[in-house]
């Protein structure tokens, strides 16, 4: 079974993982996009939301999440 957003959100908070505003945005899409999304895939689909996300950003919190064992590198 697939963690929800809200749990992730908490086991975010239970890592003392900051929970900036793109991060929980970049989190909550890999929660509600079942294929395997590229960088490029989730940039582009979250810059016309919030347009000061940069590629840096999803690079760091792909990191960030898959360091803390929340998300896995395909």
């Amino acid at each position: 079974m697939k963690p929800s957003f809200e749990n992730l959100k908490q086991e975010l908070k239970m890592k003392n993982i900051n929970l900036s505003h793109q991060r929980l945005k970049v989190l909550e899409y890999l929660t509600k996009n079942q294929c395997h999304p590229t960088v490029d895939q989730i940039f582009t689909d979250l810059q016309k939301e919030i347009s000061t996300l940069s590629k840096t950003t999803v690079y760091n919190t792909l990191r960030m999440l898959s360091e803390s064992g929340l998300v896995r590198v395909v």
